[in-house]
């Protein structure tokens, strides 16, 4: 049973994540949308629109994803009004030239409204104004035709989506917080055990930049779920607002904890230190803590306190070895501070 679970089960880290649930979630959702657009004469031409508007805007989370589905249909605006324009002015030629064109300038519109990002619906839908276009009754090719199956098909596949993450919200938005928050606590942790080896190894690995970055790139996930679920609070009442919220200082802290590490990090290979048993003893006992905590279980999380160890007069020490004391003095009392929020949960 446990090779069984080995190769066929997800990690814990994916099970925290509510990975399962997400799965059904996608396959009754899709399902829906299949069977709804071909009840439609009109969206029935269009199936691959309906159910790629519902992947897109299904969420992971208890997010009902209003805004992502208004941003889906902003997109396909974008990328059909440009495309649809540039075709008429081509006199309705579908060439080489006007696919590379109507793409260049989607693009273009794009980072010119947002330069980190262009949407792939977009894209798509420039792709589909080209290859897709649709005809009158006369024959002829018509622009509004094919931007209006475009836009009803991925809207009737937004408003699936939108149904699906709202009923689905109702199963498991009580515990999805407390479940991102173990699966940071896990992440933060496993950072923070590197960290050790490395601040007792006798040098650091040239790679030292990507040590932590992939605990810091989990931890701004969650902190994203946290507060996407903050703005959507249609079915949280007064007391899951106040824990989410909670959630969120304890994901700040654990965030602070794993910026103080990597100080130490850098610290320690920027002038070659040498920490004594002492820093070292503090940071286990944060390891310790942290590894205690039971965030699936607020009632019996235990307080393990995190001692500073004997002062030692700064004009003894190197700047640089005061300031790695000083940070982990400065995650012990971030750790405090989880902890204190930990117990009233």
């Amino acid at each position: 049973m446990e090779m069984f679970m080995k190769v066929f089960g997800l990690k814990r880290e994916a099970v925290l994540l509510d990975s399962w649930l997400y799965i059904v979630k996608a396959m009754l959702a899709i399902s829906a949308g299949y069977v709804i657009g071909n009840a439609f004469p009109l969206t029935r031409l269009d199936m691959i629109s309906v159910l790629l508007g519902v992947m897109y805007t299904l969420e992971p989370v208890n997010a009902i994803g209003i805004r992502s589905g208004i941003n889906q249909l902003l997109a396909a605006s974008l990328g059909a009004l440009v495309t649809g324009f540039l075709i008429f002015l081509m006199g309705y030629q579908v060439s080489v030239l006007t696919v590379a064109l109507g793409m260049g300038f989607t693009m273009y519109i794009a980072l010119k409204i947002d330069y980190r990002l262009v949407s792939p619906v977009a894209i798509f839908t420039s792709i589909y104004m080209n290859q897709f276009l649709q005809s009158d009754a006369m024959g002829s090719p018509s622009i509004f035709l094919t931007f209006r199956l475009r836009f009803v098909a991925l809207g009737l596949g937004v408003l699936i989506a939108i149904l699906f993450n709202t009923l689905f919200s109702f199963l498991y938005y009580r515990k999805i917080g407390a479940k991102r928050m173990e699966f940071v606590r896990l992440q933060s942790l496993s950072g923070l055990k590197r960290t050790r080896e490395l601040l007792i190894a006798e040098e650091i690995s040239s790679d030292k930049l990507a040590i932590l970055s992939g605990v810091f790139n989990d931890i701004e996930m969650v902190k994203q779920n946290l507060e996407n679920m903050l703005r959507e609070k249609l079915f949280l009442k007064t007391k899951e607002l106040a824990q989410l919220k909670k959630l969120d200082d304890m994901v700040i802290a654990l965030k602070n904890i794993i910026h103080l590490a990597y100080d130490c990090i850098y610290l320690k290979e920027e002038h070659a230190l040498k920490l004594e048993p002492e820093d070292i003893a503090k940071l286990d006992r944060l390891i310790g803590g942290i590894e205690s905590l039971n965030l699936l279980k607020p009632s019996q999380i235990e307080t393990l306190p995190i001692k500073s160890s004997p002062t030692v007069e700064s004009s003894a020490l190197s700047i640089p070895m005061a300031r790695i004391k000083s940070d982990l003095d400065l995650m012990g009392e971030q750790y405090q501070r989880m902890t204190d929020i930990a117990k009233t949960l």
